[in-house]
Parts: structure tokens; sequence; C-alpha cells
């Protein structure tokens, strides 16, 4: 007997219950219990401007627009950016779809998003580029960075001399089994 595969949906919103398609490889969407806890968080943020880096199959940016942000999702691979689109079009949702590197697209879009949600490939050298999104100040005055890494990642210690540079409060920590979101605010 073989295990049936749980499908990626977009959880809330207009487009709730939309299926999305998965990329046959490259990706790593992000658990649906991490995307319900995040946006249980920002269910009475602002819907200002929202960046996806590192978008993958879009469960995040797409379930973002779903809820009513602005969505910019950021995606280098061809192939996951295909389908980025396809899923937007399915889930009749209007977001911008950029095949680009996610770091040239922070640093060249200085304070114009409310939320910036970086989850870059694991294992990759996570310090170096969630240090590269933060200095690089995508996120405006008032807004935050949401960081997904393995849980066993110590983002606060890892991060230190970036999140002082930007002047951020101790970061908040929320795991969910092995992956975990470390929430950080600009002040």
């Amino acid at each position: 007997m073989v295990d049936a595969v749980k499908e990626l949906r977009i959880l809330g919103g207009s487009a709730k219950g939309t299926v999305l398609e998965t990329p046959r490889r490259g990706t790593r969407p992000s658990p649906s219990r991490l995307r319900e806890a995040v946006f249980d968080a920002l269910q009475f943020a602002p819907r200002t401007p929202f960046l996806d880096l590192y978008a993958g199959t879009g469960a995040i940016g797409l379930e973002a627009a779903s809820r009513g942000f602005p969505v910019t999702l950021v995606e280098r691979a061809r192939p996951a950016a295909a389908v980025l689109r396809r899923n937007a079009r399915r889930a009749g949702l209007d977001v911008e779809v950029l095949e680009a590197d996610a770091l040239r697209v922070a640093r060249d879009r200085p304070d114009a998003y409310g939320v910036a949600f970086v989850a870059p490939p694991y294992p990759g050298d996570l310090t170096r580029i969630f240090t590269a999104v933060l200095d690089a100040h995508p996120v405006a005055s008032g807004g935050r960075w949401l960081l997904q890494h393995p849980s066993r990642y110590d983002a606060t210690a890892a991060l230190a001399d970036a999140l002082a540079r930007v002047g951020a409060a101790p970061p908040r920590v929320r795991r969910y089994g092995s992956n975990a979101v470390t929430e950080v605010r600009r002040p």
C-alpha cells in the first residue's frame, strides 16, 4: 500500500482550499502548521506589501496574497518560478513573481515592504543569507522579517551583530517540529 501525500493547499482567505502545484525538485514547502501559525500572528497586521524570498512553491506568499497582502514572490529557479505563476493563476491571485536572485531583490528595494519572509534552502549558509537580508533593509520602519530555519539553528546568537545594526528588539523564535521562525521587528 502506498502512503498518500497530503496536498499542499492555501489555508485561508479568498483562495482558501486552492491546491498548489509543487515543483518536481528543489523546493521545501513550509509545513501547514508553520504557515497557519505565521498567519495567526499576522492576523491583525496592516496589509502592507509582503516579500517572499526563496518562494519555492509559493505556499507562504500565496497564502499572504489570499489574506489580502500585496505580494512579491522571488524565486531564482526558472521551473519553480513557472510553478509560482501557475499557482497564482489557479488561485486567482494578483502577485508579482520575480525570477531573480533573492538577495539582489532585497538590496534593490530598501524600505519597500512591511513583511519579508525569508526561507532559504537548507542546508545553506543561513547566517550569511539572513545577515545580508537584514542589512539590505527591504523592510520599512515598523515592519518585520520572518526568518524560517531548522529548529536547531540559534538565529539570535548567529545574527547578534546584524540584529544590533538594525536596532531590533530581541527576536521572537517559534518552533514547529523541525522548523522554526524567528521574527525580527524593525524599529
